[in-house]
């Protein structure tokens, strides 16, 4: 059967595919198997280091390349890197800046797949002991040049990140900010965000634009919540479910199965 034959749907992870325990559930599960079965295309686009989501790949698989650190990464579905949207050589400059509001960020530096600590902070530590990985520290002189880097996560209490953020809004021209908490400030290039990693991954599947769906539910999505037709489940925040097309259940009752069973109705064989 071909019913999904040239559609293309891209889901976050945290918040949508994954409920709060971080597990996909069965429903998830067999409503993606279906949906592939059906001619779909499948791809994750996730502000994860790979590391990180390719662990899910025993319980779903994916058909179609797959994004992660929002972006700055694309993969083959075998696995393969197929771009690297690099930081810039200004990004020394916009770290300095930084610093300079918030002296005791803690400060995530991602060189391609590894990550690094460049400073530490307790919610740094807590962010990796969410996703269960250690990190090496790191200091800027034991580092390749930044332009190898992929992306900074800035952490650290909510109201110095959103002070933090403000500040960086003077980098906009060759950065991308964003955040899929308020303890983050997820830095990449200015053409690293999911939206222009769902179109690169379109193109090479053949999709047209038109036939592109994503569903995603913090503001780090929001690129590709404004580009395409998007689903937000319930749980979004406000930015998100004010900008996308339809509102789903929430990320406990599965919703990105139903967001595949709309699409079923929307494409009839």
């Amino acid at each position: 059967m071909s019913r999904f034959k040239n559609v293309l749907l891209a889901s976050d992870m945290d918040g949508t595919l994954l409920n709060s325990n971080r597990l996909i559930s069965r429903e998830n599960r067999e409503a993606l198997h279906w949906f592939m079965e059906q001619g779909g295309r499948f791809c994750i686009a996730t502000g994860r280091a790979v590391e990180v989501t390719r662990m899910y790949f025993n319980d779903i698989s994916v058909n179609a390349p797959y994004i992660c650190l929002n972006g700055a990464l694309v993969y083959a579905p075998d696995g393969s890197l197929l771009c690297h949207n690099a930081l810039p050589e200004e990004t020394p400059a916009l770290l300095k800046a930084a610093k300079e509001v918030y002296p005791e960020v803690g400060i995530e530096i991602y060189v391609k797949e590894k990550a690094f600590i460049l400073q530490d902070h307790p919610m740094t530590q807590h962010h990796f002991r969410i996703l269960g990985i250690h990190p090496p520290r790191r200091s800027l002189d034991e580092l390749p040049e930044c332009t190898q880097w992929s992306k900074l996560n800035l952490t650290g209490e909510p109201d110095k990140i959103a002070q933090l953020q403000t500040r960086l809004a003077a980098f906009a021209n060759r950065f991308s900010t964003a955040s899929a908490m308020p303890i983050f400030c997820e830095v990449t290039a200015a053409n690293a965000t999911k939206g222009d990693a769902v179109a690169q991954v379109a193109q090479l599947c053949g999709v047209m634009p038109e036939h592109v769906y994503v569903a995603g539910d913090s503001a780090n999505d929001l690129s590709m919540v404004k580009r395409f037709y998007a689903f937000a489940p319930e749980n979004s925040e406000k930015c998100v479910l004010e900008s996308a097309r339809e509102v789903v259940c929430d990320h406990e009752h599965s919703a990105v199965a139903e967001v595949i069973r709309i699409l079923e109705k929307r494409y009839p064989i």
